[in-house]
């Protein structure tokens, strides 16, 4: 039987475990054998299979499973070690996993991942013996390009991450300092529109809140900049959001790391009957 055969130096049951995933699992074997002076597994694999579309996707898969099980870690400590050398370990530690994980999610550097998947078909068909650690030390560039991009969108989703929280800070702060110009305010969000009343119901007018915003140069806000900003500057000691369902998850984090225990939910009052459930906001 002429087969495939595939090099590698790891653990058998290992090995073993990852090919349980694939359907050709009764079609190779696993083999002790020394290749280049080293004592390495040898996974045989019918050369057949690469006449089957089915199960020669399932070979390429499976070959990648390996390495991003079994090599890729190793790939990606040394990149991140080396480019985040002033680092904390506990750091470095974190975002290796995330690397990691990103780099098996399989909805992200979709291109990037079907660039290696085409690179390892075209290496199969045309060799009938693959040695795992040598074609990632001499063909791993498509490896690296996608680990070095996966690391600097990490190393950015943890700088915005750090000047988010330093922004919600500053707004903390700047709360904190405000005179409260109104007792509580009652925040009615419905199909993407928000309205602020004050504790007897009654309406604070849009143009009040917006003159309010002018005084303070706030410029070329969205929908959810004006409703922090307004809040922050009339700076009230309760703010009520009565809202019907979770579509503005985002927006009440924020509103919550900022307002923290002056921030009270409702779902169900005479102002969420009359307002929300009639969609009367004109």
């Amino acid at each position: 039987m002429k087969s495939i055969k595939i090099v590698a130096n790891q653990p058998k049951e290992e090995i073993s475990q990852i090919a349980l995933y694939y359907p050709f699992k009764t079609k190779f074997e696993i083999i002790n054998e020394t290749v280049e002076n080293n004592d390495s597994l040898i996974i045989n694999i019918d050369e057949k299979i690469i006449d089957d579309d089915i199960m020669y996707d399932n070979l390429i898969k499976f070959i990648l499973h390996l390495i991003n099980k079994l090599y890729i870690k190793d790939l990606i400590n040394i990149k991140v070690s080396s480019l985040l050398q002033d680092f904390i370990d506990s750091d470095i530690e974190e975002i290796e996993n995330t690397v990691y994980d990103l780099l098996l999610d399989e909805d992200y550097f979709i291109d990037d991942k079907k660039e290696i998947y085409d690179e390892m078909k075209a290496f199969i068909s045309k060799n009938n013996t693959l040695i795992i650690e040598g074609y990632l030390r001499f063909r791993n560039k498509s490896f690296e390009n996608l680990i070095d991009k996966i690391i600097e969108k990490v190393i950015m989703d943890i700088q915005m991450e750090t000047e988010y929280e330093d922004f919600i800070e500053m707004l903390r702060y700047y709360l904190s300092l405000q005179m409260a110009k109104v007792d509580i305010v009652n925040v009615v969000i419905n199909n993407d529109r928000f309205f602020l009343y004050d504790h007897k119901n009654r309406k604070i007018e849009n143009e009040y809140v917006k003159s309010i915003i002018a005084d303070y140069n706030l410029d070329d806000l969205s929908k959810a900049d004006v409703l922090v900003s307004s809040l922050i500057v009339l700076a009230p000691n309760k703010v009520i959001v009565h809202i019907k369902n979770d579509n503005e998850k985002e927006l009440m984090q924020i509103l919550k790391k900022i307002f923290t225990d002056r921030l009270y939910f409702c779902y169900s009052c005479n102002l969420c009957n009359t307002i929300i459930m009639n969609n009367d906001l004109e």
